[in-house]
């Protein structure tokens, strides 16, 4: 999304008006129009009446010229003379008052989300970090095989046997005798089969685990040791989102109840494995409906069983690590 739009900027200080320029130079005047054509000739005057016929006189007078004809019409204005040479520049203005500050625009719609930039390339090697605090403790390993029992001390031998006494009249039963204190406890004897703890050690079921197309599994690794049971899958991947049922956990190691726990692969993509309780002790493997897939994972599930010891072992023995 956008950022904040930051608060606007100082209004920057006007420039101080420049000076008047120089007056540009007049233009040149326009030529003289064209001479108009000259006026009419004004009217004649009308002749005079004819008079009688008179004795021949001398000759008269010549007559009075005729009134001058009008004025012609003025001629057009001649065309605008060739524009002058601009005058040189003016030196500059002082720098005007500031002007009012303007209404804030409407925000503007939010663009579209750039597509992705190429990648680029790998940055140089950052400086080698503080050394990190401790991780968690790990989960207990499961308990290891009891040790074997010593060989058996070398029997003494016997004291020797002392003579038979001979066997007394049987006497009168006699009062019962008050309580006497408690003797000293004797050695610890042996300790009896109960005491023992019960290894079935590793066994590899991979092959009763059954996979959903696209799914695969390196090993499946099933132990118990007393009461407590463990299952290791390893290497569990998938190119498409998983969700089934993988396998079931066989009499004797079953759970006392359901388990389950979540785990990532390398990309955070998150798978849940669980396993039902005694009554059907499914193993069952979700991932979320966003999945595409799960690069290999390896994890293990703990738990308390209530079951019998079995009389036969699942699977095979395995000594890997």
């Amino acid at each position: 999304k956008p950022g904040a739009v930051g608060a606007p900027g100082k209004n920057g200080v006007d420039g101080k008006p420049g000076a008047v320029g120089a007056p540009g130079k007049n233009g040149i005047d326009g030529k003289p129009g064209a001479v108009g054509a000259p006026g009419k000739n004004g009217v004649d005057g009308k002749p005079g009446a004819v008079g009688p016929v008179g004795a021949r006189g001398p000759a008269g007078p010549a007559g009075a010229p005729g009134k001058a004809g009008a004025n012609g019409k003025d001629g057009k204005d001649g065309a605008p003379g060739a524009k002058g040479a601009p005058g040189a520049a003016g030196a500059k203005g002082e720098r005007g008052l500031p002007g009012p500050a303007g209404k804030a625009g409407a925000n503007g719609k939010d663009g579209k989300d750039g597509a992705p930039g190429a990648k680029g390339a790998p940055g140089a090697a950052g400086a080698k970090g503080e050394r990190g605090l401790p991780g968690p403790a790990g989960k207990a390993g499961a308990n290891g095989k009891d040790g074997k029992d010593g060989a058996s001390g070398a029997k003494g031998a016997p004291g020797a046997a002392g003579a038979k006494g001979e066997r007394g009249p049987k006497g009168d039963k006699g009062d019962k005798g008050t309580k006497g204190d408690v003797g000293p406890a004797g050695p610890a004897g042996p300790a009896g089969r109960s005491a023992e703890v019960h290894a079935t050690g590793s066994r590899d079921v991979t092959s009763s685990m059954k996979l959903p197309a696209g799914a695969r599994l390196d090993r499946a690794i099933l132990r118990r040791v007393g009461d407590t049971v463990e299952l290791a899958l390893h290497g569990l991947r998938s190119n498409r989102r998983l969700r089934a049922t993988l396998g079931r956990i066989p009499t004797g190691f079953r759970p006392a109840h359901h388990q389950s726990l979540v785990t990532a692969d390398q990309d955070f993509r998150h798978v849940r494995v669980a396993v039902d309780g005694a009554s059907s002790a499914g193993v069952s493997a979700a991932q979320p409906a966003s999945a595409d897939g799960l690069d290999p994972v390896s994890t293990s599930l703990v738990w308390l069983t209530t079951d019998s010891w079995p009389s036969t072992l699942p699977g095979r023995e395995w000594k890997g690590r």
